[in-house]
């Protein structure tokens, strides 16, 4: 599954556990979406989460840092 750039695939022999990659050809993921999650729900919220994170940081001089 597609997920805001990032995909959520199921782990073969886990049961219903999940990881996340980046989309394409490599790349590395964050810290924060290391490992293994027990839902695709929780692996999407974790995405949100960082995306958001993100989105609102802050540079040092106080303006928003613009993501992309």
């Amino acid at each position: 599954m597609n997920y805001k750039g990032y995909l959520i695939t199921p782990v073969k022999g886990l049961g219903s556990a999940y990881e996340i990659a980046t989309e394409g050809r490599g790349g590395k993921i964050p810290n924060i979406m290391n490992g293994l999650f027990t839902s695709r729900g929780s692996a999407m919220q974790v995405v949100d989460s960082y995306l958001a994170s993100k989105e609102s940081a802050v540079n040092t001089n106080g303006e928003k840092i613009s993501k992309g």
